[in-house]
């Protein structure tokens, strides 16, 4: 090794912020191997798109589980985001910050399996048939905590004082929400929107479990297909457009957060 690459070794390791650069360093190779572990799969299965079999998709009992799946996960991302939303604001009230939001994080915690047969157990009890809103119900229990933290994550870079000085103007709690918040937060809204419809859409074991024979999504047909099949090309066709589907949504929520975050410097500068 020559000497300047020995120098600038040494500037890495002894110079003027080396600790800190080295700490940098660490964290981008710590991301980079948590990218790499993620998209693995994906890129495993990306290629057999070339020879799957995607005529599946198109055979009726697919075609009303993926209505389906769009039906319960655009109920399930309304409700969630509105609910997230009102938590997230009434985090600024709470006194235990921290156990306000280990309590609103507990679904967090609990396996898929047994959420499913605790709900339909409790259900069965009530005298409630397992279908469509016994799904909603459980995926809204489900998709909450991952809302509530990305809104939150948002409005807590929020200035008190300009809901202060709204309200002072004479605005309500809620126009002041409307007009001065609620476009600041919009980019964490929307994103725990899209977050929560990508959740419930690909989410299989509660909606397994929970679905019943009268509704049937394309997650719960895909784990009924793999438990009496198993893996074939069929099977691949459907996991690659799902996989495609939820890289589309991933690519638009990282896009909506980069270009907020660009007006926001934008402003800022001027």
């Amino acid at each position: 090794m020559s000497s300047s690459a020995f120098g600038r070794l040494n500037d890495v390791f002894s110079g003027p912020g080396a600790a800190q650069r080295f700490r940098h360093r660490l964290l981008y190779l710590y991301l980079l191997l948590i990218f790499v572990l993620v998209l693995a799969p994906v890129a495993m299965i990306l290629p057999i798109a070339f020879v799957a079999d995607f005529q599946i998709l198109f055979r009726e009992q697919y075609i009303n589980g993926i209505t389906n799946s769009f039906i319960l996960g655009f109920t399930v991302a309304i409700l969630a985001t509105v609910l997230s939303t009102a938590a997230a604001r009434y985090y600024r009230q709470v006194k235990n910050k921290n156990a306000y939001i280990l309590f609103m994080s507990l679904p967090l915690f609990i396996p898929a399996d047994t959420h499913a047969v605790a709900v339909a157990a409790t259900a069965r009890e009530l005298g409630i048939g397992l279908g469509f809103w016994t799904l909603v119900g459980a995926h809204l229990t489900y998709v909450f905590p991952y809302a509530f933290l990305m809104v939150l994550a948002t409005m807590a870079g929020l200035p008190k004082s300009l809901l202060a000085a709204a309200q002072d103007l004479g605005a309500t709690g809620f126009r002041a929400f409307r007009d001065v918040e609620l476009p600041l937060v919009a980019d964490g809204v929307i994103s725990a929107f899209l977050v929560s419809f990508l959740l419930s859409f690909n989410e299989a074991p509660r909606a397994l479990i929970l679905g019943g024979a009268g509704f049937e999504t394309l997650s719960s047909l895909v784990l009924a297909y793999y438990d009496s099949i198993g893996i074939t090309i069929a099977l691949y066709g459907i996991n690659v457009v799902m996989t495609l589907f939820a890289i589309v949504v991933v690519v638009g929520i990282l896009t909506l957060v980069l270009l907020k975050s660009r007006q926001r410097a934008a402003a800022a500068a001027n």
